[in-house]
């Protein structure tokens, strides 16, 4: 059984969540989507499948699963913030999915699902959150079906950068990374994605980077947002005081509106894996 949410720790999530932070996850869909729905369609998604989405967010992930799986499958999304569950909630009853898909609040680590029990298991961008990130693994290992595959996508922060060379830009990302260090969190744990999954005994690993460069219009903004909104967090965890942050959050929007000046979000690493 899985344990109660309200006794399981707050994974280091130092980001705004519900409606709150629904924008910012919307572009994100926006950006990483096409690579998710690729993997998951190459991971061989199909009609009747039983499939996970765990760290589901606001489930703009699980809504195109379900319309995968159709009917006759079911997609359970997993997620430990109940503001995340009750906006997913609202995308699934508008995309008319709710019917296909089984919000659950539990721990990525402390699912209570049975083992076994699933085709797919996927997640975006929640290992890299988490105090103990391979406790999640293991457990996606546990309930994926032999034969079944998982598909993760993860970040590596120290790759947002920008053309020209912005020293906001690179202090931004380097305090990101600093204050995940001190709460625990590993902002570059896609970099280590395809080992781990070596080490569990996954197997066909396929890893992919990819990488959202921008010179104009609303996806431009997204490192500005996401720093943005981690910044009390990262104040809070001693990398940076208040008026650090408040020129960082100035210079990074000037840099944005620059229209000579290209910005790469931070990288996508992503692997597709066969449990045996």
């Amino acid at each position: 059984m899985a344990a109660n949410p309200k006794d399981i720790h707050e994974p280091s999530y130092v980001l705004r969540t519900g409606a709150a932070g629904a924008t910012r996850l919307h572009l994100l869909h926006h950006l990483f989507g096409p690579i998710s729905r690729q993997m998951l369609l190459e991971a061989g998604i199909a009609p009747g499948m039983r499939v996970l989405d765990l760290g589901c967010g606001i489930g703009t992930v699980s809504c195109w699963m379900a319309s995968q799986v159709g009917p006759d499958g079911a997609v359970v999304s997993v997620d430990l913030n109940a503001d995340q569950l009750a906006v997913a909630r609202t995308e699934a009853e508008a995309l008319d999915v709710k019917n296909t898909i089984t919000f659950l609040e539990r721990s990525a680590s402390d699912t209570g699902l049975p083992s076994e029990s699933f085709d797919i298991v996927f997640c975006r961008f929640l290992l890299c959150h988490l105090v103990d990130p391979l406790a999640a693994l293991k457990e996606m290992h546990r309930v994926l079906k032999s034969g079944g595959a998982i598909v993760c996508q993860d970040v590596d922060l120290a790759t947002t950068c920008s053309l020209p060379d912005s020293d906001a830009v690179n202090r931004s990302a380097q305090v990101a990374i600093e204050a995940g260090k001190k709460i625990g969190a590993d902002y570059r744990f896609g970099r280590r994605l395809h080992s781990e999954l070596l080490k569990l005994g996954f197997t066909s690993v396929a890893p992919r980077f990819d990488q959202p460069v921008h010179l104009s219009g609303p996806e431009k903004h997204f490192w500005e947002y996401t720093f943005s909104e981690a910044a009390p967090g990262i104040i809070k965890a001693g990398a940076i005081n208040q008026p650090e942050a408040d020129e960082l959050c100035r210079l990074l929007h000037q840099v944005t509106l620059d229209p000579g000046t290209v910005i790469a979000q931070h990288g996508s690493f992503s692997c597709l894996a066969v449990k045996p």
